[in-house]
């Protein structure tokens, strides 16, 4: 009897081979982290290596378009290696892996968490910094050319806003936290002057390393837009905690990063508010799953 695991991974198979891509179903491994894709790595049958991302949802396969011209125009610009999708179908998003490894995966059954670099590597901090400052310095008129909104820092703030009220109208926010976020929003002094292109999703799992944890390339474009640079900056305390902010911050600006007074501070107004983020992930049609989680983040101390 096959058990689930290969039946999932017979069936990959088959998805694989009608997109044109032979792949051996013993080599298929997945990483379920992903709220939108589930993604797995095989080897096909010349021993070259893939990734497969196999959507959740309908939905994030119209979205998927946008991220394939923005790959595009991100090989032109970066330094770091990004994904070539050489398969893009309705069912499977496929491109040979990139150097390195992700630097840390999970199990999903066990969700124990394996770092594959040191995780107290300065070199990661350091290349990690300087990758996010070359996304950022790309230009906005090579960004707009691909079909990324020409957003504002006027239009980050807005939707902001908007995506408050509409949380706010399916869950319970505590007022405490409410008021926080209007104030922050009302404070120029917080933000930027400028949006720059963002990955939108960047943290440790995201980002490819060697094992010596030099950045190799960056993986899951799906939210790059132009935007809030502090955004790329906040994925890092998902990883290595609050206390681990200044130290890319810093690497960050020694890169040619743009800072400014309030950066800090503002980054971390920008963590407390990540319960936004998840609470209207639970809003999208299919992924009411989520709703109890994202609404005990949103109450959480």
């Amino acid at each position: 009897m096959s058990s689930p695991t290969s039946t999932l991974a017979e069936s990959i198979a088959d998805i694989a081979a009608l997109n044109g891509l032979v792949i051996d179903p013993s080599s298929v491994s997945l990483n379920e982290m992903g709220l939108d894709f589930r993604v797995g790595f095989a080897t096909a049958v010349d021993g070259r290596r893939w990734v497969l991302r196999m959507p959740r949802r309908p939905d994030v396969m119209t979205r998927a378009q946008s991220e394939a011209a923005v790959l595009a125009m991100l090989r032109c610009h970066l330094p770091i290696t990004v994904p070539d999708w050489q398969i893009f179908s309705e069912d499977l998003i496929a491109y040979p892996i990139l150097p390195g490894l992700p630097g840390l995966t999970y199990d999903p059954t066990t969700y124990e968490v394996t770092w594959h670099f040191d995780k107290d590597s300065p070199l990661f901090v350091e290349t990690l910094g300087a990758a996010i400052a070359a996304l950022h310095a790309i230009p906005r008129a090579a960004a707009i050319n691909a079909g990324m909104a020409p957003n504002t820092v006027a239009d980050v703030r807005q939707k902001l806003r908007t995506d408050l009220d509409r949380v706010k109208d399916r869950f319970e926010v505590p007022a405490h936290k409410w008021d926080g976020w209007q104030a922050w929003l009302a404070d120029d002094s917080y933000w930027p002057h400028e949006t720059a292109v963002v990955h939108g999703d960047l943290y440790v799992g995201h980002v490819m390393v060697e094992a010596n944890g030099r950045v190799t390339g960056m993986i899951d474009w799906t939210e790059a837009r132009l935007g809030d640079p502090a955004i790329d900056l906040i994925g890092h305390i998902k990883g290595f905690g609050l206390e681990s902010l200044p130290a890319l911050i810093e690497a960050y600006r020694a890169a040619g990063g743009r800072v400014w007074p309030r950066l800090t501070e503002h980054c971390l107004k920008l963590h407390s508010a990540a319960a936004i983020a998840y609470a209207l992930f639970a809003l999208i049609p299919g992924a009411e799953d989520h709703h109890d989680a994202a609404q005990a983040q949103l109450l959480a101390p």
